[in-house]
């Protein structure tokens, strides 16, 4: 058992980083002691010593750290034992060569202060850009600005404590993980026709609207006449993750006004029995908040309710509509609605590690200061980011993706992945079908 000596100073946020980073990603026990030093001393039973500088907690002068002036304002990139390592908070010049003497290793680079920033998501708190739909944008990150959102960071600090140790002689193996894809679909569109009308919108919108004859022509050779909807593809899904041993989450909007953004009855019977067909075959049934209960607490409980009042198993978790999200409320709305897990924190404009990380991880309230009982699994890529944000092709799309996947398999991580029922059947999406059946079927 490691001995982790630190002082009292913001010791409910220094706990959660050694929890996540000791005893989540290395499978490492320790005891903490809280001590004077100002840096963290990190004691191993052969009696030699890991100390990691603090940069970050002992530098907050008025006891609270949620201001911009203490955001990170440079990375360092390194190598340490052939591995990229981005410093966010340190000494660039410790950094570099770690100062080592027997029996003790000094390390400049304060990596509990970098995964707390990353995992907590204060950074989205205290910087106030926000798009048009309220969330924080992708650009505004220290990720993006400083070119390191391809990369989950949070993963190779782990993966340098791990080969400090190593260096120490720590002589426990590290748990094994393994590479798992977890795919996931939220259903904004159950069905793109509700009646006959509906049909005729979609043909004569193709030609008369969006002025595009071949349009209509793939809508009149397709679907206009024959039976079944462009977005009923759940059995189809269904079969295709089955025979490749893929069990999906599909996450549902609940009851709200009819004039609410993608409206739909989930007491219809079509949804019904939808729903009961997924969760009758294994796969899960989640929540989908509306656009509008994105920061209303009542109309988050109300619309859960109906999902789960329909659903014939356990709603535990899910996904914001439209990713929007807000640290730490989000959390909150969804850890006090008994939730288990929400993966809404992937940028909705571009793919990649909003967190950092690609494992799931436990959420910390940095209002009330602790960790909360809800997990987070970030989102790292779906379909309307490649396509319509980014505006890749599909072959780039399928080459960036498998760019974000061959880290997450050096990492033995979970690649979450969104693709909507909608993003398939139709003129736009017909040609991306081979990129989304290409990536979960490799």
């Amino acid at each position: 058992m490691l001995i982790i000596e630190t002082t009292a100073d913001f010791l409910p946020e220094k706990e959660y980083c050694f929890h996540v980073l000791f005893r989540e990603m290395l499978g490492v026990a320790y005891q903490l002691v809280v001590g004077k030093g100002k840096d963290y001393t990190i004691r191993l039973p052969n009696g030699r010593v890991l100390i990691v500088e603090d940069h970050f907690f002992q530098v907050v002068s008025d006891g609270n750290y949620l201001n911009s002036k203490y955001l990170p304002n440079q990375t360092t990139p390194f190598k340490y034992d052939g591995a990229d390592v981005t410093v966010l908070y340190g000494r660039p010049e410790m950094a570099f060569q770690l100062q080592q003497d027997n029996p003790a290793i000094c390390c400049g680079i304060d990596v509990f202060a970098a995964t707390f920033f990353m995992l907590t998501r204060w950074e989205e708190y205290v910087l106030p850009d926000r798009d048009e739909h309220g969330r924080f944008p992708a650009h505004a990150s220290a990720a993006v600005r400083y070119h390191f959102l391809d990369r989950p960071v949070v993963n190779e600090w782990a993966d340098l404590i791990w080969k400090i140790l190593l260096q120490l002689g720590w002589p426990h193996p590290r748990p094994e993980r393994t590479y798992r894809l977890s795919v996931s679909c939220d259903v904004d569109h159950p069905r793109l026709w509700w009646s006959a009308a509906d049909r005729f919108k979609t043909l004569t919108g193709s030609l008369f609207v969006r002025n595009n004859p071949k349009e209509t022509l793939f809508w009149l050779k397709k679907y206009i006449f024959k039976s079944g909807d462009p977005y009923d593809v759940f059995e189809e899904w269904l079969g295709i993750f089955e025979q490749h041993g893929i069990q999906a989450q599909f996450n549902f909007l609940g009851d709200r006004p009819t004039s609410s953004d993608c409206y739909y009855p989930i007491r219809h019977p079509f949804l019904r029995k939808t729903i009961e067909k997924i969760a009758a075959r294994g796969h899960g049934i989640g929540f989908h908040p509306s656009y509008e209960a994105f920061d209303r607490p009542e109309m988050f409980k109300h619309e859960l309710e109906s999902v789960r009042q329909v659903s014939p198993v356990p709603v535990t978790s899910g996904r914001q509509h439209y990713l929007r999200f807000s640290a730490p409320a989000t959390w909150q709305m969804w850890d006090k609605s008994g939730m288990d897990w929400e993966s809404s924190l992937g940028y909705s404009e571009a793919e990649g590690f909003r967190c950092g990380i690609c494992h799931d991880f436990p959420v910390f309230d940095f209002q009330e200061r602790k960790m909360l009982r809800l997990r987070e699994k970030p989102l790292i890529a779906m379909d309307v980011t490649l396509a319509l944000y980014q505006k890749y092709t599909p072959d780039e799309a399928s080459d960036r993706l498998e760019q974000l996947r061959r880290q997450v398999v050096k990492h033995k991580g979970e690649f979450v992945c969104l693709w909507h029922n909608s993003s398939w059947n139709t003129y736009f999406w017909a040609e991306w079908k081979e990129v989304f059946l290409k990536f979960i079927t490799a």
